[in-house]
């Protein structure tokens, strides 16, 4: 798909972001991931979110969905869910040595996307574009979290 000169510019920064999220979803796939595994996988690499709660909030999802992935995950084991020892309520997410095998291999797989990229627009260009992004960013910031969503 070919983006449209004189566009609106919001529209023409969505299309491409669902150009590049679709590549982004397929190389993903062939590598045993998806969108979902990706951001789950990174906030528990981060050992920022460790509890379910917290990490359906740095998402951007709910509970709920949030639950729904991690059972997929939890059944295919590639993560562990432990009750806190002071709030059974409380579930702290872990990998697996399976998981985090399967974190380093997507990790690796999106590295060289970032990298297809950088080469697809040329270090001049690609500095353009983060100054661009980063203006944008500035501007319109509201100051709320930006969450990694979710599908």
């Amino acid at each position: 798909m070919e983006l449209a000169p004189h566009k609106a510019l919001g529209i023409s920064l969505w299309e491409a972001t669902q150009i590049v999220s679709r590549a982004f979803d397929r190389e993903l796939a062939a590598h045993g991931g998806n969108r979902p595994t990706w951001f789950v996988f990174l906030n528990i690499d981060r050992g920022e979110h460790t509890t379910q709660r917290d990490l359906a909030r740095a998402i951007g999802i709910t509970d709920a969905t949030l639950s729904h992935h991690l059972g997929n995950l939890e059944e295919r084991g590639l993560i562990r869910r432990d009750r806190g020892a002071r709030d059974r309520r409380s579930q702290r997410i872990s990998f697996t040595d399976e998981g985090r095998a399967a974190f380093e291999e997507m990790k690796a797989a999106a590295s060289s996307f970032d990298r297809e990229m950088r080469a697809a627009l040329g270090p001049a260009r690609t500095a353009e574009l983060e100054a661009a992004l980063a203006t944008l960013a500035t501007t319109f910031d509201t100051g709320e979290p930006l969450p990694q969503h979710v599908d």
